[in-house]
């Protein structure tokens, strides 16, 4: 806790230092006009929004305001019921975590099983009470700053914990409901650069956490075998609409500033607007992981300390102005340490997704995943299949709902219906307010 009180003390210092340095701010108002069509309902990254400069900087931004005007509140709550055509139930049993403190746990095989993830309760569950603060660096005018300050709570809010060396927001649980910051960092940015610090969302991957900007109440396989978020440095440049390049140092993945075990890796991340239809990104991490390890699998096996591999190839073909097609590949492996073997996961996602108003749309999501051994995936091995049709339904533009149903199968293991079966049909609804 100390260490948390200190970092944040250290941001909030920094940015009034800064901001008084920098002098006056520029008010952004003017260009409100652009967001209408520069908003995503499947946004990943924030470089998904660089394609809103031109249209920003033809609203000029002269005002001037102050400091506070131009520091941002908002956040979303999210809840919602999910549950399977087995009738399994949730089952939950107490246990220590790894501070030795006695939690409560979901059977792994239980409700719609843990291979679900973010909708593996069968009981009604509050996902999500998010809270941001922030505020971004504009260098319109030259050199400025910006940071991020995010409190989540909720049954999902143990994914953006820092589990991995069980430090910093790790423990942060109360019965079946977590807390935990996903983002904590400080920015600095001049011309088309920018470098932040602190605790930042991971450059893998490509479906989002946030409720808010997801389309699916669920999610897939491969974002289950991906790393949140990092803590170090990261850089990024924009030249221009159509680039985004960045490259950052980490203390391993979903690990805490004070660094338990002395891991550090490298994430790097490329984005392109080849036509106005086509976006193409890679983005990498190569790192060693902890002695609680990133991936739980691995660490059953005592091979935590080895270097990791993870990469996301991602691309966004607009096949007309309404239907848009997305396809994700993630691979991960490492060289364990007793053997010599390589263990390897790799999966595919495809999302079609057709926006019918303002108010519908309509996505679908295919996916295959690919872990033998179950290092990646919560211990299960084997193929995995799934296939899920979503409905997003905005009647007021603070309200969204998202119903689905889903198709998951298995070859290599019973993650099911308390570990007898190896498919299931679930599905279920999520309500998003946003503020």
């Amino acid at each position: 806790m100390k260490t948390i009180i200190t970092f944040t003390l250290t941001v909030l210092l920094t940015a009034v230092s800064v901001a008084v340095y920098a002098g006056s701010l520029f008010d952004t108002s003017e260009c409100n006009p652009c967001e209408p069509v520069c908003e995503s309902i499947f946004n990943t990254h924030p470089r998904d929004f660089n394609s809103c400069l031109p249209c920003y900087e033809a609203f000029g931004c002269k005002k001037r305001k102050s400091l506070f005007d131009s520091i941002e509140f908002s956040g979303w709550l999210q809840g919602g019921v999910y549950t399977n055509t087995h009738g399994a139930t949730t089952q939950r049993y107490r246990a220590p975590n790894a501070k030795g403190r006695i939690v409560s746990f979901q059977d792994e095989t239980s409700g719609n099983s843990q291979l679900l993830s973010t909708v593996a309760a069968t009981d009604f569950q509050i996902n999500q009470l998010w809270l941001n603060l922030g505020k971004q660096a504009d260098t319109s005018h030259g050199f400025d700053w910006g940071f991020e300050a995010e409190y989540v709570f909720g049954q999902d809010a143990w994914i953006s914990q820092s589990w991995n060396d069980a430090l910093f927001d790790y423990g942060w649980q109360s019965g079946d409901y977590y807390s935990s910051i996903p983002q904590l960092y400080f920015q600095l940015a001049y011309g088309d650069w920018s470098v932040k610090a602190g605790k930042y969302e991971t450059l893998v991957g490509t479906e989002s956490f946030r409720a808010k900007d997801f389309f699916f109440y669920s999610h897939s396989q491969c974002f289950l075998s991906e790393p949140y978020s990092h803590s170090g440095a990261l850089a990024e440049y924009t030249p221009n609409e159509k680039l985004y390049a960045a490259f950052g140092y980490t203390t391993g993945g979903d690990s805490s500033f004070e660094n338990r075990y002395d891991d550090h890796g490298v994430l790097a991340n490329v984005s392109y607007q080849f036509t106005p239809k086509l976006n193409l990104s890679y983005a990498v991490l190569y790192t060693r992981y902890s002695n609680q390890a990133l991936y739980p699998g691995l660490a059953q096996r005592g091979n935590a300390g080895e270097n990791l591999y993870f990469q996301t190839v991602y691309a966004n073909y607009a096949l007309s102005k309404k239907i848009t097609y997305m396809f994700q590949w993630d691979w991960g492996g490492a060289k364990l340490r007793q053997d010599g073997t390589h263990r390897i996961m790799y999966g595919i996602n495809n999302y079609l997704l057709y926006h019918i108003n303002k108010n519908w749309s309509i996505g679908a999501r295919a996916e295959w995943a690919k872990d033998k051994h179950g290092d990646y995936l919560g211990y299960y091995g084997g193929e995995f299949f799934g296939l899920t049709l979503g409905l997003n339904w905005q009647p007021h533009r603070n309200l969204k709902l998202t119903p689905e149903i889903q198709y998951d199968r298995t070859n290599g293991s019973r993650p099911f219906n308390y570990g007898t079966d190896a498919e299931q049909v679930s599905g279920g609804i999520g309500a998003t307010i946003s503020f």
